[in-house]
């Protein structure tokens, strides 16, 4: 039959931690991430053909929610046929979004677009009115926190940009439907619970549904 993934209010495993006795500890972060990868392969992208969510991840691609480290990380550990039905990075840093705008990798040879992740919510009023950029700041004492800076229209992030010439070998160059953006099922590779909630609200607005166009790895 089919296995069904459920919330409950009460903990069902608990783990005890010693200092110097565990394995998980002592094993490298990139090694976990390529286990986590490799499950997600097998269990939501391919493991959804023949099903209704068959479509969901491999008609149109998906999005990777965070540019940073962990999204990277995710991406470089993806099998080369699922790495290139990733569209684009989502993020809130204005940083990646309006001054690097792409993340390149030469090794699976794509040249991937940052864009602010309101571009996929669903409604599309909420593409363009009271889009805010920000930051997780993980430098302040009293812990994580979500910083707004300013206001920025995203229609213009819609835009070709201008580029300066490379000097490496020119790569594929990614073209985006906006409209397609609206449906494409989401990875989001941020740890929950460490921005005072703003995460939660952001990938809230997007309108995914958890287990089936949204999955959190992190």
């Amino acid at each position: 039959g089919t296995l069904h993934l459920h919330r409950t209010s009460a903990p069902l495993v608990s783990y005890r931690h010693r200092v110097g006795m565990s394995q998980s500890s002592g094993t490298p972060r990139k090694l976990l991430m390529q286990l986590r990868a490799k499950a997600w392969e097998d269990i939501v992208f391919f493991g959804t053909k023949g099903t209704d969510n068959e479509t969901v991840w491999s008609k149109n691609g998906f999005a990777i929610w965070g540019a940073g480290r962990d999204g990277k990380d995710f991406l470089k550990a993806l099998s080369p046929g699922v790495a290139s039905r990733v569209v684009c990075f989502v993020d809130v840093d204005s940083n990646k979004i309006e001054k690097i705008k792409f993340y390149d990798n030469p090794t699976i040879g794509r040249r991937i677009p940052i864009l602010h992740f309101s571009l996929l919510a669903k409604n599309a009023n909420k593409c363009v009115d009271n889009v805010v950029f920000g930051r997780v700041s993980k430098e302040k004492k009293n812990g994580d926190a979500f910083d707004t800076n300013k206001q920025t229209d995203t229609t213009r992030k819609c835009e070709e940009p201008k580029r300066k010439k490379q000097k490496t070998k020119s790569r594929h160059e990614e073209t985006i439907d906006l409209n397609v953006l609206q449906g494409l099922p989401v990875v989001v590779c941020v740890a929950m619970y460490r921005t005072n909630g703003a995460l939660e609200s952001n990938v809230a607005s997007i309108e995914r549904v958890e287990g089936k166009d949204l999955w959190h790895i992190s």
